[in-house]
């Protein structure tokens, strides 16, 4: 195999490049696909909640990670347009799902929206065109890219409060989480990255950096999600930790809406 070709599998088996026209189909014609991953109470196994997570749709309708579209929309100020139409999918279903039962839904947001004022009353009004209450949302932010919040993230923070919707740490232990931020912003709750998780069950330092980060997040009076439970081991470190909810392949993965849907009547 020539080394032109070696390159030609990496891009086959990681999908095509992220490109405008695909970013621009997920936002104006109907390409973004919401999937469901439900979250469990740690203390007795039930479903409490759901976050949303996006697949976009690319060539020959295969469903792809959104993480490249992200940055992509992030460069081309499109950021806010893929969030707003993500949110107005999600918001649909979750009006579908509460026919069922009614459980919080979170949908991931990125820093750079907080940056813009008019970001809070332009996702509210997105809610309100399904006759949802915000309070059953909670937008998470994403740290793993070491998210940088701009001079307006403060008072956009405020505002989605305000109007009733949470906000999370996403990602947290992945990136260099500044534990200030937790005292600065008016954050509900906080969202341990699996990495963060897995490390924790097999080194001494992680495990004392995750339950000092735990008691800080409890003691701030925020809910605490552990992502990546993957064992009966990890649940019942997270159950001894105080930790809220849990989401992981030990419960279930991601979903469509149809399969999410069926999931809920099990509850």
């Amino acid at each position: 195999m020539t080394p032109e070709t070696s390159k030609a599998a990496v891009r086959s088996r990681r999908g095509a490049a992220p490109n405008l026209s695909l970013l621009e189909a997920a936002i104006e014609r109907g390409g973004l696909h919401p999937h469901f991953h439900a979250k469990y109470s740690v203390a007795s196994r039930r479903i409490t909640g759901v976050e949303a997570l996006a697949r976009i749709a690319g060539p020959q309708a295969a469903l792809m990670s959104p993480a490249p579209y992200v940055e992509l929309a992030e460069r081309n100020n499109r950021i806010d347009a893929l969030t707003l139409a993500m949110a107005r999918g999600v918001a649909s279903h979750v009006a579908d799902f509460n026919r069922i039962a009614s459980v919080p839904c979170s949908i991931n947001i990125s820093p750079v929206s907080l940056d813009r004022p008019d970001f809070a009353a332009q996702i509210a009004s997105v809610i309100a065109e399904t006759g949802l209450a915000c309070s059953q949302f909670t937008l998470e932010i994403s740290e793993a890219r070491d998210a940088i919040y701009g001079p307006h993230a403060s008072a956009t923070m405020a505002t989605l409060r305000d109007l009733g919707f949470g906000l999370a740490v996403d990602d947290f232990g992945a990136g260099t989480t500044n534990i200030d931020r937790l005292r600065q912003f008016p954050f509900t709750e906080v969202k341990i990255d699996p990495a963060f998780t897995r490390l924790a069950m097999q080194e001494a330092f992680a495990k004392a950096a995750m339950v000092s980060c735990v008691k800080l997040a409890k003691d701030l009076g925020f809910r605490v999600v552990a992502e990546g439970i993957e064992t009966q081991e990890m649940l019942d470190f997270m159950k001894w930790l105080g930790v809220d909810e849990a989401q992981g392949f030990l419960f279930s993965r991601p979903m469509s809406p149809g399969a999410f849907r069926e999931l809920l009547k099990q509850r």
